[in-house]
């Protein structure tokens, strides 16, 4: 005889609660692995930005300009740093021996696609204007510095211990210890809130950075090469 018992409320709950459960550790491997993948884009990214910058100098002498010119921040589009037109943050620098009849200067060196096919983005829609990727540099063209600012997603090392201050990637040099180009910053002399580990920009940002700036002595040049090393926007 064929048994038609059907399950009882409490087998369906059962079931129900372990497919939920089930559902859920998918659902979060999913996601966590969106979040690392991602981080892993934004360090491949800079990485080759980087390489690209210092072939850029390795060519014109000096680091290129952000689209916004220098002393600035320029930003992918979407921040509020981006240009008025165009979203080609890093752009190149102007040749001012190169004038024309008018007296105005002529010449843009390109940035991408001679050194890079495209400027990436960050691989998340931007949270808010204040994220993204972001560069700078001095005047001089002598120091740049690049962020992927307050969108790094789930880096343990960025974020807990003292790891943050030893990661590759970290958004300034400081460590707990007291030493490292910001930890005396002009114009006080004091660490940054940045370059704090417990400040949570710090813990969200990956960046690159290279050269020094000129001054009179070396306690010019840190200071100077700290005006864009450690100064965040």
């Amino acid at each position: 005889m064929i048994n038609s018992k059907g399950f009882t409320l409490i087998e369906v709950t059962v079931t129900v609660a372990i497919i939920a459960i089930l559902s859920a550790g998918i659902l979060f491997g999913i996601t966590e692995a969106g979040q690392k993948s991602r981080d892993s884009k934004r360090v491949a990214d800079l990485r080759t930005l980087q390489s690209a910058i210092e072939l850029y100098k390795l060519k014109y002498g000096r680091y290129p300009e952000g689209c916004r010119g220098p002393n600035q921040w320029s930003g992918q589009a979407g921040t509020n740093y981006a240009c008025a037109i165009g979203s080609q943050y890093i752009t190149g620098h102007v040749d001012t021996t190169d004038w024309d009849n008018d007296g105005n200067r002529t010449e843009r060196f390109s940035f991408a696609p001679e050194f890079i096919p495209a400027l990436p983005r960050d691989p998340k829609p931007l949270a808010d204007a204040q994220s993204g990727y972001v560069y700078t540099t001095n005047s001089e063209g002598t120091v740049f510095k690049l962020m992927a600012r307050r969108t790094v997603e789930i880096d343990e090392k960025l974020k807990s211990g003292t790891q943050g201050y030893i990661h590759q990637l970290k958004s300034c040099d400081a460590t707990n210890s007291g030493t490292g180009i910001c930890d005396s910053t002009a114009p006080t002399g004091n660490k940054p809130n940045h370059c704090q580990e417990n400040d949570a920009v710090f813990k969200i940002t990956y960046a690159v950075w290279g050269g020094f700036a000129r001054g009179a002595d070396a306690l010019a040049v840190e200071q100077l090469t700290e005006d864009i090393l450690c100064d965040i926007p």
